[in-house]
């Protein structure tokens, strides 16, 4: 009975530590992935393909895009 017992709170006491363990491993997971979100890193910025319809384009308005996309994140 003695021996019995001893196994018993052996079993409990890995289940718990595996428990917390795995807890804290997923914990860590999710902040790193909340902050990738955050700040991506510039390997995995936003990208877009920019093209006109028409020929009505001018240089300023050009420039005034590409800084519009620069303040974006793009």
């Amino acid at each position: 009975m003695k021996i019995l017992c001893t196994y018993i709170a052996l079993i409990l006491f890995l289940g718990l530590s595996c428990s917390k363990s795995s807890n804290t491993t997923i914990t860590r997971l999710s902040e790193a992935l909340g902050q990738g979100f955050v700040t991506p890193p510039d390997s995995i910025q936003t990208s877009v393909y920019w093209y006109w319809i028409s020929d009505h384009i001018s240089k300023e308005g050009a420039v005034r895009d590409l800084h519009a996309m620069k303040e974006a994140g793009i």
